[in-house]
């Protein structure tokens, strides 16, 4: 064998060592860097919300267990029936029965609301009134669920918060545990902002924790059963500025396996090949969000000082590039940040708000800006929508609708809105959330964030 020949084979396996080297350095063998939480204690109480029949477990269930050898008292809320069309709601109930029996609670820890699955999205969103109820599948405009919170419950948000505030007053949690707004699926997005409104809106000031749960493709990494492994946050959500902090709840052998026995009994979410068996790990993950600060400002820019490029918004909060249905795909929707400045109302009749994506946005697309703002006379909806190069605010107060188009331009891949001062002219706190739709599509959506003005 000439000396050449064996340069290239010693080269060739150099490579093939180190990218294994590598590629094994980036497995999860070692607990994250990250401080420990939920931290919990004799004097707390824990109310854990679910969207659906499984989530409690599948993310929570170390938490669960944790707290009943500590004699924590521990509420599950799990938000919908679970009738995903493949299997009955009265399955996904005694599944989810059953499964927490095995972490140590009782069938009264447990309480269902019983909303359709797949319907929080619109109840947040579109069918908020009592006047303008869901309509399921099955043509109801209420509860069915036998095991109902609420027995004939009107499927539309307003009552999905007074459910949750009934049970947050009743129960008296100090900390709360609920799904994280980045998560991919609808449901969860929803709750995350149910959870933000009705927080918001009793005052809550307890401690808030988030769980994540879908972010296709690659998460968790390796997405499969690897319990010697820890769940560790997604690369692209870590250092974020004014993004999730993160936390992580390590568990005893004793409880991952009381974990692990209580996934037995989700028979029919929790197949052998499933990926939710990614989360059978050494830990569990949650998140925080902070709230977002904003001062007012006494300036008084115009629509022609963005377009002369004079005056620019400040980015309030961040939303990963490559995220969404489509995995940014679709780079004109691909939601990047929002932002905002909010002017005193005396100096002019406008403030301003932004959405800034990787792409050029898309005439043919709909963006929304969806806020929920907390003022001693109520809660006002306020919902900004740009379309074919037109922006319109609809604003809901106390069952008056108005709406009327407001100021918009788009420069450097940034479309930025006017909206009127006087919606802030309390202080109010509020929260905000945005979306891209194509086609009746959600091709991204950013979480629900609070913010509080100064």
């Amino acid at each position: 064998m000439d000396l050449k020949y064996k340069l290239i084979l010693l080269l060739v396996l150099i490579v093939s060592l180190t990218t294994m080297a590598f590629s094994y350095s980036q497995l999860p063998f070692y607990p994250p860097d990250f401080p420990a939480g939920p931290s919990m204690n004799s004097g707390d109480r824990v109310m854990i919300v679910a969207p659906h029949p499984d989530d409690e477990a599948i993310c929570n269930g170390g938490v669960i267990r944790y707290a009943v050898e500590n004699h924590i008292p521990v509420k599950v809320v799990v938000m919908t029936d679970g009738n995903d069309t493949k299997t009955s709601p009265l399955t996904r109930h005694n599944e989810t029965i059953n499964g927490t029996k095995t972490l140590g609670l009782s069938e009264d820890n447990v309480t269902f609301l019983g909303y359709k699955d797949g319907s929080l999205r619109n109840l947040l969103n579109d069918n908020w009134d009592y006047s303008n109820p869901f309509t399921a599948s099955d043509g109801s405009k209420q509860v069915t669920y036998q095991y109902a919170f609420q027995e004939n419950a009107t499927y539309c948000g307003a009552n999905v918060a007074g459910n949750l505030e009934t049970i947050i007053t009743d129960f008296k949690p100090t900390i709360i545990i609920y799904p994280s707004g980045d998560d991919e699926q609808f449901d969860h997005q929803a709750t995350s902002g149910f959870l933000e409104y009705v927080t918001q809106e009793t005052g809550y000031n307890g401690t808030k924790y988030t769980y994540l749960l879908h972010l296709p493709p690659n998460w968790p990494s390796p997405r499969s059963y690897y319990p010697e492994y820890y769940l560790v946050p997604p690369k692209q959500m870590v250092g974020v500025e004014n993004g999730p902090e993160w936390f992580v709840f390590n568990l005893t052998t004793l409880e991952q396996r009381f974990k692990e026995q209580s996934f037995q009994e989700y028979k029919t979410q929790i197949v052998p090949s499933s990926y939710l068996r990614s989360f059978l790990r050494e830990n569990e993950l949650f998140a925080k969000y902070p709230a977002l600060n904003v001062s007012k400002s006494t300036d008084n820019s115009s629509i022609s000082d963005f377009a002369a490029g004079s005056v620019n918004l400040t980015d309030l909060f961040y939303d990963a590039a490559g995220d969404g249905k489509y995995q940014g795909k679709e780079k004109s929707m691909d939601i990047i940040s929002v932002g905002m400045k909010v002017n005193d109302n005396s100096v002019n009749g406008n403030s301003w708000v932004s959405i800034k994506t990787v792409g050029e946005p898309s005439s043919s697309a709909v963006y929304d800006v969806r806020m929920n703002i907390f003022n001693t006379g109520g809660t006002e909806r306020v919902n900004i929508s740009v379309h074919n190069g037109t922006a319109q605010i609809q604003q809901d107060v106390n069952g008056n609708t108005t709406m009327k188009n407001i100021p918009l331009i788009v420069k450097n891949n940034t479309l930025i809105m006017g909206i009127p001062s006087d919606l802030f002219k309390n202080n109010p706190n509020f929260i905000i959330s945005v979306d891209a739709i194509k086609s009746g599509a959600i091709i991204d959506q950013t979480p629900w964030r609070v913010v509080k003005i100064s």
